[in-house]
């Protein structure tokens, strides 16, 4: 009776939190994330097996590092230049709206604050927001829709428009960019069995790739190319 308690209330919590999560990020984008991460860090704290839960949220051993990182920095590379060259063009021409980076103009040519941004774009975007979107919700998500192809599409829906919205500052194009992007990492991390490495390292470079092509002023360049 105890134990049927117990499995009552992790269920009743792990709902509750998942409401919560998706709900500030509606609600508080970019900050929705942090404190989600911070909510799901209270959880990791009070866990009784953090070893465990750690691994519920897909932080297991990569069966060859060096290959992973070496894969990662490839298809990061090849995911932000496609993104640069076709996709973000296409979507601007198509939604007539531009994607709106202005709040990184202050990095052009500014080491420092292409320093600072490398930092953050690593530990935001590659470690908090893939285990908020990818480690938390896509596992806890599979855990009560399941694992049939549909029910998996629809996962990585629920997860990757939120994670487009909470990018509203970059404006239309950016939402529908970011949120095809999350689509992406999702597949990935359900691709390699729930292993968060790979999107963790995959989301980190394909920032740092971002990032260091608005340091050299690349982006019109690149948006250029085919259109």
């Amino acid at each position: 009776m105890k134990m049927l308690e117990n499995i009552n209330q992790k269920f009743v919590l792990e709902i509750l939190s998942i409401f919560a999560i998706l709900g500030s990020i509606f609600v508080l984008q970019g900050g929705g994330i942090l404190l989600s991460f911070f909510l799901i860090l209270l959880i990791f704290l009070f866990s009784k097996n953090k070893s465990e839960f750690l691994q519920s949220i897909g932080f297991k051993r990569p069966e060859n590092l060096s290959k992973t990182v070496v894969f990662s920095l490839i298809f990061a590379v090849i995911l932000e230049l496609s993104s640069q060259i076709i996709l973000t063009p296409l979507i601007e021409n198509i939604f007539q709206s531009k994607l709106d980076l202005s709040n990184l103009d202050g990095l052009k040519g500014d080491f420092v604050n292409y320093s600072i941004m490398l930092v953050i774009g690593w530990v935001v975007g590659g470690f908090l927001e893939e285990i908020v979107f990818r480690g938390y919700l896509i596992m806890r998500l599979k855990k009560y829709i399941g694992e049939a192809k549909f029910s998996l599409f629809l996962i990585l829906l629920i997860v990757s428009i939120p994670f487009g919205t909470s990018h509203a500052y970059q404006g239309i194009s950016g939402m529908i960019s970011t949120g095809i992007f999350a689509f992406i990492f999702g597949l990935v991390f359900i691709l390699k069995k729930y292993n968060i490495w790979l999107p963790i390292l995959t989301h980190g470079f394909v920032n740092m790739v971002g990032i260091t092509v608005i340091y050299f002023d690349l982006t019109d360049t690149l948006n250029s190319f085919l259109f």
